[in-house]
């Protein structure tokens, strides 16, 4: 399997270390942004993109990224990672695009399950 190419998308350092060391087991990661419009152009332009990881404030700005990157870049995988534990928020994770949404703090091995679920290639895409 090839090192997956992987987008985070983090203001919080000590979220960025812990999924930073996640990753690691798988490569690492290999763009980081700051801001939704920077992730957004890298999504747009890495076209070997295989995971997105957004850890963001809830609310408005992350579920319309979520939609944003459905509409730009349908089946590419997104783990949202929300401050907000409320049930609706998970529920419009869904909706909005989002292959996992953990609330915060996210358990190291919960995030790793995710990442490795969504980054091991089906068998379909083995025999392509």
């Amino acid at each position: 399997m090839k090192t997956p190419v992987t987008l985070l998308l983090t203001n919080d350092h000590a979220s960025e270390d812990l999924i930073a060391k996640i990753l690691s087991e798988i490569g690492g990661v290999s763009h980081l942004t700051r801001a939704a419009g920077e992730a957004l152009e890298t999504i747009c332009g890495v076209k070997d993109l295989n995971l997105v990881i957004i850890d963001f404030e809830h609310g408005a700005h992350g579920m319309t990224l979520l939609n944003a990157i459905r509409t730009v870049r349908e089946g590419l995988p997104v783990i949202m990672i929300t401050h907000d534990d409320e049930q609706h928020v998970e529920a419009l994770a869904y909706a909005n695009g989002a292959a996992a949404c953990f609330p915060k703090p996210v358990l190291p091995a919960q995030l790793a399950i995710a990442v490795r679920r969504l980054c091991t290639p089906t068998l379909e895409q083995a025999l392509a």
